[in-house]
């Protein structure tokens, strides 16, 4: 498979933001909607991911495995039918945040002991699950608070992850015009830029 540059990275970054500013603006029952969708995506992503896991020939057996188990875990809550009720939902919600930490620190772990060739995998990795813990942040929140108790708590955190992700999209322009071609430490510094977008969601 073909390497991702830090510029193809930059361009797919502000569509995940655009997509985010939008996100924000969903009413409760497009929230929900909105929700399934991105589960069948996570789904989808789960299973790519695992293929492409397998084929990386500088992990070792035991993090090909790591990685593995963690991924099929995720796919498996993804993959679950339709919440049918608040409960299920969110519950649903819960387990989904904890089989995507678990996979963020299995990506740190297998990381910290990898062979330098097989970083760009797992940054890359590392950067797309960032964008989906993102998403399903927002979620949380707009079906938790969308609510009559919770609206102006949720009119308050909107307006603050909208200035966040505004700053956020200026900082993807100015590196897009800074990029090269190399990925260098850029995954790093992205890495961190994502983190701050999901305090915004804590």
């Amino acid at each position: 498979m073909e390497k991702k540059t830090a510029k193809q990275y930059l361009e797919d970054a502000k569509s995940v933001a655009e997509g985010l500013k939008v996100q924000l603006h969903l009413g409760r029952a497009e929230a929900e909607d909105a929700f399934e969708e991105q589960k069948d995506n996570l789904q989808d992503w789960a299973i790519k991911m695992s293929v492409r896991v397998d084929e990386a020939k500088n992990l070792s057996k035991e993090q090909t495995e790591r990685l593995k188990i963690a991924l099929d875990e995720l796919r498996l809550q993804a993959a679950l039918g339709k919440a049918t009720s608040k409960d299920l939902l969110k519950e649903q919600q819960h387990e989904l945040k904890i089989r995507m930490e678990q996979l963020r620190s299995d990506i740190d772990l297998v990381y910290a002991t990898s062979k330098e060739n097989s970083n760009e995998l797992l940054e890359e990795f590392s950067l797309k699950l960032h964008d989906y813990q993102v998403k399903f942040d927002i979620f949380k929140l707009q079906l938790q608070l969308a609510k009559m108790d919770g609206e102006l708590e949720w009119e308050k955190r909107k307006k603050e992850a909208s200035i966040k992700l505004q700053a956020f999209q200026k900082d993807l322009e100015n590196r897009s015009e800074e990029a090269s071609d190399k990925w260098d430490s850029f995954s790093t510094e992205m890495n961190q830029a994502w983190k701050h977008i999901r305090k915004a969601f804590d």
